[in-house]
């Protein structure tokens, strides 16, 4: 009788980390759509004002992402 319990306690704990995976893996893929759409939105920033202040900081904020990811 106490395999039965273990053996339940084991399937219900492999299908919660199954779940909690799936759920991690789908997190990371919207902060990767994020992280792209974000870029672009910089990107986009620099190409449009070449010589303005805010070009600056978006060329920045693209150079130091770039150096985060970098190090990863």
């Amino acid at each position: 009788m106490n395999s039965w319990h273990i053996f339940v306690a084991r399937l219900i704990g492999a299908i919660g980390s199954w779940v909690d995976a799936s759920n991690l893996r789908n997190r990371v893929y919207l902060l990767e759509d994020q992280r792209v759409l974000l870029k672009t939105a910089l990107e986009d920033v620099v190409r449009m004002d070449r010589d303005g202040k805010i070009a600056k900081y978006a060329q920045e904020a693209l150079d130091r992402a770039e150096s985060l990811r970098n190090k990863l």
